[in-house]
Protein backbone atom coordinates (compact mmCIF):
# COMPACT_ATOMS: atom_id res chain seq x y z
CA UNK A 1 0.00 0.00 0.00
CA UNK A 2 1.30 3.27 -1.16
CA UNK A 3 1.28 5.92 -3.16
CA UNK A 4 4.40 8.88 -3.85
CA UNK A 5 7.24 8.42 -5.19
CA UNK A 6 8.94 7.38 -2.19
CA UNK A 7 6.92 4.01 -2.07
CA UNK A 8 8.23 3.12 -5.71
CA UNK A 9 11.55 1.54 -4.79
CA UNK A 10 10.09 -0.36 -2.19
CA UNK A 11 7.86 -1.58 -4.47
CA UNK A 12 10.49 -2.54 -6.85
CA UNK A 13 12.63 -4.16 -3.97
CA UNK A 14 10.27 -6.27 -2.91
CA UNK A 15 9.16 -7.09 -6.45
CA UNK A 16 12.76 -8.13 -7.49
CA UNK A 17 13.11 -10.64 -4.12
CA UNK A 18 13.09 -14.27 -5.01
CA UNK A 19 11.43 -14.98 -1.62
CA UNK A 20 8.87 -12.19 -1.90
CA UNK A 21 5.60 -12.26 -3.83
CA UNK A 22 3.97 -9.37 -4.07
CA UNK A 23 0.30 -10.19 -4.60
CA UNK A 24 -1.70 -7.30 -4.55
CA UNK A 25 -0.88 -3.23 -4.51
CA UNK A 26 -3.04 -0.85 -2.94
CA UNK A 27 -2.98 3.04 -3.69
CA UNK A 28 -4.95 6.32 -3.53
CA UNK A 29 -7.48 7.06 -6.43
CA UNK A 30 -6.29 8.76 -9.51
CA UNK A 31 -6.50 12.59 -9.48
CA UNK A 32 -7.22 15.16 -11.60
CA UNK A 33 -3.93 17.11 -12.56
CA UNK A 34 -3.92 19.07 -15.28
CA UNK A 35 -6.90 20.11 -18.06
CA UNK A 36 -9.29 17.89 -16.37
CA UNK A 37 -7.22 14.99 -16.66
CA UNK A 38 -6.56 12.33 -14.51
CA UNK A 39 -3.19 10.18 -13.60
CA UNK A 40 -2.71 7.57 -10.98
CA UNK A 41 0.10 7.84 -8.53
CA UNK A 42 3.80 6.89 -9.14
CA UNK A 43 3.07 3.57 -7.51
CA UNK A 44 0.16 2.57 -9.16
CA UNK A 45 1.74 3.44 -12.36
CA UNK A 46 4.66 1.79 -11.83
CA UNK A 47 2.83 -1.78 -10.56
CA UNK A 48 1.09 -1.64 -13.91
CA UNK A 49 4.22 -1.74 -15.45
CA UNK A 50 5.20 -4.48 -13.31
CA UNK A 51 2.43 -6.46 -14.14
CA UNK A 52 1.09 -6.19 -10.82
CA UNK A 53 -2.61 -6.48 -9.46
CA UNK A 54 -3.03 -3.11 -8.44
CA UNK A 55 -6.37 -1.25 -7.41
CA UNK A 56 -7.11 2.24 -5.91
CA UNK A 57 -9.93 2.96 -2.88
CA UNK A 58 -10.69 6.11 -1.17
CA UNK A 59 -10.77 4.41 2.11
CA UNK A 60 -9.15 1.01 2.73
CA UNK A 61 -10.82 0.02 5.42
CA UNK A 62 -14.19 -0.49 3.26
CA UNK A 63 -15.98 -4.14 2.95
CA UNK A 64 -14.65 -3.87 -0.65
CA UNK A 65 -11.18 -3.18 0.35
CA UNK A 66 -10.70 -5.69 2.96
CA UNK A 67 -12.21 -8.33 0.74
CA UNK A 68 -9.77 -7.54 -1.68
CA UNK A 69 -6.69 -8.15 0.58
CA UNK A 70 -8.39 -11.53 1.82
CA UNK A 71 -8.90 -12.99 -1.24
CA UNK A 72 -5.18 -12.78 -1.80
CA UNK A 73 -3.89 -14.02 1.62
CA UNK A 74 -0.96 -11.75 2.31
CA UNK A 75 1.22 -12.77 4.90
CA UNK A 76 1.93 -8.87 5.34
CA UNK A 77 0.70 -5.63 4.44
CA UNK A 78 3.26 -3.20 3.44
CA UNK A 79 2.41 0.74 4.16
CA UNK A 80 4.81 3.00 2.41
CA UNK A 81 3.35 6.48 2.84
CA UNK A 82 0.00 4.99 1.76
CA UNK A 83 -1.88 8.34 2.30
CA UNK A 84 -4.84 6.70 4.59
CA UNK A 85 -5.55 6.14 8.19
CA UNK A 86 -5.26 2.40 8.48
CA UNK A 87 -8.27 1.52 11.20
CA UNK A 88 -9.33 -0.88 13.83
CA UNK A 89 -10.75 -4.27 11.57
CA UNK A 90 -7.47 -3.89 9.44
CA UNK A 91 -5.47 -3.77 12.16
CA UNK A 92 -7.17 -6.61 13.97
CA UNK A 93 -7.57 -8.89 10.42
CA UNK A 94 -3.41 -8.48 10.32
CA UNK A 95 -2.37 -7.64 13.73
CA UNK A 96 1.46 -7.67 13.80
CA UNK A 97 1.51 -8.16 10.19
CA UNK A 98 0.90 -4.46 8.93
CA UNK A 99 4.84 -3.16 8.28
CA UNK A 100 5.33 0.87 7.68
CA UNK A 101 8.37 2.88 6.83
CA UNK A 102 8.68 6.17 9.15
CA UNK A 103 11.86 8.22 7.91
CA UNK A 104 12.88 9.55 10.48
CA UNK A 105 14.02 8.22 14.12
CA UNK A 106 10.99 7.22 16.14
CA UNK A 107 9.79 8.64 18.46
CA UNK A 108 11.29 11.78 17.16
CA UNK A 109 9.18 13.23 14.25
CA UNK A 110 6.04 11.35 13.88
CA UNK A 111 3.74 12.58 11.66
CA UNK A 112 3.70 13.81 7.98
CA UNK A 113 6.59 15.67 7.56
CA UNK A 114 9.90 13.78 9.64
CA UNK A 115 12.11 14.88 6.54
CA UNK A 116 11.61 18.76 6.08
CA UNK A 117 11.79 18.70 9.74
CA UNK A 118 14.85 17.15 10.21
CA UNK A 119 16.21 19.96 7.53
CA UNK A 120 14.16 22.23 9.38
CA UNK A 121 15.69 21.87 12.54
CA UNK A 122 19.64 21.50 11.02
CA UNK A 123 19.74 17.93 12.39
CA UNK A 124 22.79 16.32 11.24
CA UNK A 125 21.53 12.69 11.41
CA UNK A 126 17.98 11.58 10.67
CA UNK A 127 17.25 7.78 9.86
CA UNK A 128 14.55 5.54 8.84
CA UNK A 129 12.39 3.39 10.94
CA UNK A 130 10.63 -0.11 10.05
CA UNK A 131 7.85 -0.22 12.24
CA UNK A 132 4.42 -2.27 13.24
CA UNK A 133 1.20 0.04 12.35
CA UNK A 134 -1.38 0.31 15.16
CA UNK A 135 -4.09 2.10 15.97
CA UNK A 136 -1.96 5.36 17.05
CA UNK A 137 0.25 7.96 14.40
CA UNK A 138 3.48 6.62 14.22
CA UNK A 139 3.29 5.03 17.51
CA UNK A 140 4.00 1.56 16.96
CA UNK A 141 7.02 -1.03 17.84
CA UNK A 142 9.98 -0.59 16.37
CA UNK A 143 11.27 -3.80 14.25
CA UNK A 144 14.25 -1.79 12.33
CA UNK A 145 16.49 1.26 12.33
CA UNK A 146 19.06 3.03 11.05
CA UNK A 147 20.62 6.17 10.91
CA UNK A 148 21.48 8.89 8.07
CA UNK A 149 24.21 11.26 8.00
CA UNK A 150 22.61 14.64 6.81
CA UNK A 151 25.34 17.16 4.93
CA UNK A 152 25.14 20.82 5.71
CA UNK A 153 24.59 21.38 2.08
CA UNK A 154 21.91 18.30 1.67
CA UNK A 155 18.21 19.63 0.30
CA UNK A 156 15.23 17.45 0.75
CA UNK A 157 14.99 16.17 -2.50
CA UNK A 158 18.51 14.40 -1.19
CA UNK A 159 17.46 13.58 2.09
CA UNK A 160 14.17 12.01 0.82
CA UNK A 161 16.14 9.90 -1.78
CA UNK A 162 18.68 8.70 0.47
CA UNK A 163 15.58 7.74 2.94
CA UNK A 164 13.74 5.54 -0.26
CA UNK A 165 16.69 3.73 -1.00
CA UNK A 166 17.77 2.89 2.50
CA UNK A 167 14.14 2.21 3.36
CA UNK A 168 13.74 0.05 0.72
CA UNK A 169 16.33 -2.32 1.82
CA UNK A 170 15.35 -2.69 5.18
CA UNK A 171 12.09 -3.41 4.49
CA UNK A 172 13.45 -6.73 2.66
CA UNK A 173 15.46 -7.50 5.42
CA UNK A 174 12.83 -7.10 7.72
CA UNK A 175 10.14 -9.11 5.46
CA UNK A 176 12.72 -11.88 5.07
CA UNK A 177 13.57 -11.97 8.72
CA UNK A 178 10.73 -11.48 10.09
CA UNK A 179 10.25 -13.53 13.35
CA UNK A 180 13.80 -12.20 14.19
CA UNK A 181 13.00 -8.56 14.43
CA UNK A 182 9.74 -9.39 15.88
CA UNK A 183 11.25 -11.43 18.59
CA UNK A 184 13.70 -8.24 19.00
CA UNK A 185 10.98 -5.47 18.61
CA UNK A 186 11.14 -2.25 20.69
CA UNK A 187 8.16 -0.57 22.28
CA UNK A 188 8.51 3.69 21.49
CA UNK A 189 8.86 5.64 24.50
CA UNK A 190 6.17 8.57 24.53
CA UNK A 191 8.30 10.67 26.61
CA UNK A 192 11.00 11.61 23.88
CA UNK A 193 8.04 11.72 20.87
CA UNK A 194 7.98 14.56 18.79
CA UNK A 195 5.46 14.88 16.62
CA UNK A 196 5.04 17.24 12.98
CA UNK A 197 2.52 18.46 11.07
CA UNK A 198 1.54 19.29 7.60
CA UNK A 199 3.98 21.55 5.30
CA UNK A 200 1.55 24.40 4.88
CA UNK A 201 2.74 27.49 1.88
CA UNK A 202 2.63 29.59 4.71
CA UNK A 203 5.93 28.59 6.26
CA UNK A 204 8.23 29.38 2.98
CA UNK A 205 7.91 33.29 4.50
CA UNK A 206 11.66 34.15 5.15
CA UNK A 207 12.21 36.16 8.17
CA UNK A 208 15.46 37.77 7.90
CA UNK A 209 15.72 38.78 10.83
CA UNK A 210 16.51 35.14 11.62
CA UNK A 211 20.50 33.89 11.42
CA UNK A 212 21.63 32.84 8.02
CA UNK A 213 22.23 29.35 8.71
CA UNK A 214 18.57 29.21 10.03
CA UNK A 215 17.13 30.68 6.96
CA UNK A 216 18.75 28.49 4.87
CA UNK A 217 17.64 25.38 6.38
CA UNK A 218 14.74 26.49 5.88
CA UNK A 219 15.68 26.97 2.03
CA UNK A 220 16.60 23.17 2.43
CA UNK A 221 13.65 21.56 4.14
CA UNK A 222 10.99 23.81 1.86
CA UNK A 223 12.57 23.36 -1.59
CA UNK A 224 11.03 22.35 -4.09
CA UNK A 225 7.54 22.67 -2.59
CA UNK A 226 6.42 25.01 -1.02
CA UNK A 227 9.85 26.74 -1.46
CA UNK A 228 10.60 29.74 0.30
CA UNK A 229 9.89 33.26 -0.33
CA UNK A 230 10.04 37.39 0.06
CA UNK A 231 7.73 39.87 -0.37
CA UNK A 232 8.68 42.72 -2.11
CA UNK A 233 6.12 45.85 -3.44
CA UNK A 234 3.57 43.72 -2.43
CA UNK A 235 4.56 40.53 -4.65
CA UNK A 236 5.62 37.14 -3.24
CA UNK A 237 8.85 36.30 -4.83
CA UNK A 238 10.21 32.81 -4.54
CA UNK A 239 14.01 31.96 -3.88
CA UNK A 240 15.06 29.28 -5.99
CA UNK A 241 19.00 28.76 -5.15
CA UNK A 242 21.02 30.90 -2.04
CA UNK A 243 24.00 30.80 -0.14
CA UNK A 244 25.21 32.32 2.74
CA UNK A 245 27.50 33.80 4.31
CA UNK A 246 28.31 33.68 7.73
CA UNK A 247 30.06 36.66 9.10
CA UNK A 248 29.45 39.79 11.25
CA UNK A 249 27.67 42.86 9.97
CA UNK A 250 26.37 45.46 10.76
CA UNK A 251 23.73 46.78 8.73
CA UNK A 252 19.94 46.48 9.22
CA UNK A 253 18.25 43.02 8.90
CA UNK A 254 16.89 42.70 5.43
CA UNK A 255 18.83 45.49 4.00
CA UNK A 256 20.11 45.12 0.47
CA UNK A 257 22.92 45.31 0.70
CA UNK A 258 24.96 44.84 -3.22
CA UNK A 259 23.13 43.91 -6.44
CA UNK A 260 25.19 42.43 -9.05
CA UNK A 261 25.09 40.10 -11.97
CA UNK A 262 26.35 37.33 -9.30
CA UNK A 263 23.81 37.91 -6.71
CA UNK A 264 21.40 40.11 -4.64
CA UNK A 265 22.96 40.35 -0.87
CA UNK A 266 21.15 40.84 1.84
CA UNK A 267 21.94 41.19 5.36
CA UNK A 268 20.29 38.94 8.04
CA UNK A 269 21.71 38.43 12.02
CA UNK A 270 24.95 37.26 11.05
CA UNK A 271 25.49 37.28 7.85
CA UNK A 272 24.20 37.86 4.53
CA UNK A 273 22.38 35.91 2.34
CA UNK A 274 23.27 35.61 -1.31
CA UNK A 275 20.27 35.02 -3.66
CA UNK A 276 21.46 33.31 -6.80
CA UNK A 277 18.55 32.59 -8.80
CA UNK A 278 14.61 33.71 -8.03
CA UNK A 279 10.93 33.70 -9.47
CA UNK A 280 8.52 36.96 -9.65
CA UNK A 281 4.75 35.56 -9.57
CA UNK A 282 3.33 34.01 -12.61
CA UNK A 283 7.11 33.91 -14.24
CA UNK A 284 10.15 31.68 -14.99
CA UNK A 285 12.49 31.03 -12.59
CA UNK A 286 15.49 33.33 -13.61
CA UNK A 287 19.44 33.45 -12.60
CA UNK A 288 20.07 37.03 -10.80
CA UNK A 289 21.62 38.03 -14.04
CA UNK A 290 18.70 37.27 -16.29
CA UNK A 291 16.30 38.69 -13.77
CA UNK A 292 18.07 42.39 -13.79
CA UNK A 293 17.70 42.60 -17.29
CA UNK A 294 14.39 43.12 -17.17
CA UNK A 295 13.53 44.27 -13.48
CA UNK A 296 14.55 46.82 -11.44
CA UNK A 297 16.38 45.72 -7.56
CA UNK A 298 17.55 48.59 -6.04
CA UNK A 299 20.49 48.58 -3.26
CA UNK A 300 19.66 49.66 -0.09
CA UNK A 301 15.71 48.54 0.33
CA UNK A 302 14.51 46.37 3.03
CA UNK A 303 13.12 43.27 2.59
Amino acid sequence: MGSPDFAIESLKKLNEDDNIEVVGVISQPDRKRSRNKYSPTPVKEKAIKLGLDVVSFDDVNTDEALAFIEERKPDFLIDVAFGQMIKKRLLETYKDRIVNIHPSLLPKYRGASPLNHALLNGDEVSGVTIMLVDEGMDTGNILKQEEIKIGPDDMLEDLHDKAMVLGADMLVDVINNYDYYYKNRQKQDDKRAVTVGKITKDMGKIDFNLRAREIYNKYRALTPWPGVYFNYEDKNIKIHKMDIIEEYNDANNGKVISVSKDCIKVAVEDGYIAITRLQLPNKKPLDVSDFLNGNDFPQGVIL
